[in-house]
């Protein structure tokens, strides 16, 4: 594990930093487009801000799977599929305490839960792109004192922050894994060979 940190705790320090961009990038337009009031422009640009934010964690994965093939290859390196999963999980430690803390005040111990803003702010400041469809989706509940509209948004759902890591974890293993097996998706598109017409 020591040796784990040595050679990719910058990647995954960098992998973290990338995630909180875009976290704020994503935020920024959910509160900039939030005074419209159309609900399906704000779940639109949540969406853009998601695949924005897993295409960084995809393109940067994958170039270090690519690398370490080349280490592998020579002998330098032993073959680790899961590195990437590992990256991914060390980069979402802070997202994973917010959502442990987030269910201990909601389930564990309901007198903490005004505590709750707390992990909802995290939420914000880490998660900021998905924040435009946990404060749309909801569930018709009962109507009661705390939901006197009869709704429950996702983000009140202890699941909700956990299920919101998962994207990234995925992304950060099948990238690493394409990228050790040096396969691209649309290599295709720009590595056309040309015609035999035109060799001469």
């Amino acid at each position: 594990m020591k040796n784990f940190f040595s050679k990719y705790s910058y990647s995954v320090v960098k992998m973290f930093v990338n995630q909180f961009a875009i976290s704020i990038f994503g935020a920024g337009l959910w509160a900039a487009m939030a005074g419209l009031g159309n609900k399906a422009l704000l779940v639109g640009i949540s969406i853009f801000a998601i695949l924005f934010y897993l295409f960084l964690i995809y393109n940067m994965t994958w170039e270090i799977g690519a690398k370490d093939k080349i280490s592998v290859d020579v002998g330098k390196k032993v073959y680790r599929p899961l590195t990437g999963l590992w990256m991914s999980l060390l980069a979402n430690v802070p997202n994973f305490l917010l959502a442990i803390l987030y269910t201990v005040c909601r389930v564990f111990s309901p007198k903490l839960d005004s505590i709750g803003a707390i992990p909802r702010v995290g939420l914000l400041l880490f998660e900021g792109m998905y924040y435009g469809l946990v404060t749309e989706i909801y569930k018709i509940v009962e109507v009661t004192e705390a939901h006197p509209e009869g709704r429950m948004y996702i983000h009140e759902f202890c699941q909700t922050y956990f299920i919101v890591i998962i994207p990234a974890i995925i992304t950060a293993s099948v990238a690493y894994y394409l990228g050790h097996k040096n396969f691209k998706f649309i290599a295709g598109l720009f590595n056309k060979k040309p015609d035999a017409a035109n060799k001469k």
